[in-house]
């Protein structure tokens, strides 16, 4: 019995998931990449997290809500030729404009309400269950560790050392990679790091490598400890022995591939243009 708990403590996963990774939510289109948010709900326990990236979200929401809905601009008015005013295409043309932007004024009023009421943000409403979770893994700004954490982050930004870009003002990254290394070092089991920042690490052909110097760290200052390392949030939720369907999996690569932009009534709009061009060139002598 005495061997068997430490092998079970050692199946134990715990995660750190960087800003960039939960703000994506607000650029994402598939439904089905979104449902990975859910999915953190039953494991938010074992979510390594700070008070920097709870500051780094809520200073970036509205920014990126806003972009997220600029980038799906309405077409607004457009008059085919007088010739073919009567035409079928013209009126399946006039009737989808107007449903675009009614659809298009619908989104703006929801975003809206969510930039005046952010906890009837889905998103919002999840983080928010990590950000105020009494776990000792989740470093807030009353906990004594904080100070000690805070000057060790501080040496490293002045330092150079990785988690850091170089145009970087602030010791924020290296703020949160001296709490990973503190919990890692007081935590049973291993460890799973999800950032899409290049300081963290590199992917190539669909495998992921912790920075070299990140990772020598962590051997000297955590010991031989497992670390992982990855761009995707459904390989993080695997590790945590939370069930990702196949669906969710190719949407979340999908989206990190070339993330859709175009919704479906756009490009039915392109489509009915596409149509009204041919009947042109038909018309033609």
């Amino acid at each position: 019995m005495s061997e068997e708990l430490p092998r079970r403590a050692q199946r134990q996963v715990y995660a750190f998931i960087d800003t960039n990774i939960f703000l994506d939510f607000y650029r994402q289109s598939s439904e089905a990449t979104l449902r990975l948010l859910e999915r953190l709900k039953p494991v938010k326990d074992r979510i390594i997290c700070t008070y920097q990236v709870e500051m780094e979200f809520l200073k970036n929401r509205q920014t990126v809500l806003l972009e997220a809905i600029r980038e799906m601009k309405p077409p607004g008015h457009c008059s085919p030729p007088a010739l073919f005013a009567d035409s079928k295409t013209s009126k399946s043309l006039r009737k989808t404009i107007r449903k675009v932007n009614d659809k298009s004024d619908l989104i703006r009023q929801r975003a809206i309400q969510l930039l005046e009421r952010p906890t009837r943000d889905p998103v919002y409403q999840v983080l928010e269950t990590i950000f105020q979770s009494t776990s000792s893994h989740v470093l807030t700004r009353d906990m004594p560790e904080r100070t000690a954490i805070k000057r060790r982050a501080w040496r490293r930004f002045a330092l150079g050392y990785p988690p850091r870009k170089a145009s970087d003002t602030s010791a924020g990254d290296a703020l949160n990679w001296e709490w990973i290394i503190h919990c890692a070092s007081q935590l049973q089991g291993r460890l799973v790091i999800v950032s899409r920042d290049g300081d963290y690490g590199v992917c190539v052909d669909k495998r992921y490598f912790l920075n070299d110097q990140l990772r020598h760290e962590f051997r000297q200052r955590v010991g031989r400890k497992s670390v992982m390392y990855t761009h995707k949030l459904s390989d993080a939720l695997k590790q945590l022995a939370v069930s990702v369907p196949d669906e969710e999996v190719e949407a979340e690569a999908k989206a990190l591939k070339q993330p859709e932009k175009v919704p479906d009534s756009t490009r039915e709009l392109y489509a009915i243009l596409e149509s009204l061009s041919q009947e042109v060139n038909e018309r033609k002598p």
